[in-house]
């Protein structure tokens, strides 16, 4: 058996949504278990259980990806991890959607919340990243450049 470890954005329809072109491959599905409890940043963890077909997993892998649902482990190997982060200074005017944009290049942000209290002052946003376990290294370099670039300072959780 193989065990991936999704994620799903928490709107109806999602799950079915993710498990459908599983079965449409012939892949036998043994369990699903929802994670409801676990749910952040409008996504929920979903653990699926199916058939050990290993001559099939790199497709049902790539055709997952390519709906743009998040694959973040299978059976015991991490495949993708969450980073939060928060970022200081003045983001807005060092133009937040160049960062977001350059980050999207090693990760996917898919949760932005902005604090800016004064707009002659130095603002903060929190970040959730969700990214390739693989490319954390390349993301880490981009983000000191960006840094370095913007006057930003990034808090990681990791």
């Amino acid at each position: 058996m193989i065990t991936l470890d999704l994620e799903l954005k928490d709107v109806p329809g999602e799950l079915i949504r993710a498990l459908t072109p599983i079965s449409n491959m012939g892949v036998n599905i043994f369990s699903v278990i929802h994670l409801r409890e676990k749910k952040t940043d409008g996504r929920v963890p979903v653990r699926v259980v199916i058939d050990d077909v290993e001559n099939k997993l790199n497709d049902v892998i790539k055709k997952l990806e390519e709906m743009d649902i998040i694959i973040t482990k299978v059976n015991e190997t991490v495949r993708k991890t969450d980073i939060d982060m928060v970022v200081v200074g003045h983001v807005v005017d060092t133009d937040v959607r160049d960062t977001i944009d350059r980050l999207n290049e090693y990760g996917l942000v898919v949760d932005l919340d902005l604090s800016m209290p004064d707009p002659f002052k130095e603002s903060s946003a929190r970040m959730k990243v969700i990214i390739d376990i693989n490319k954390l290294e390349d993301f880490c370099n981009e983000l000191d450049r960006i840094s370095k670039e913007k006057n930003l300072l990034f808090i990681k959780s990791f």
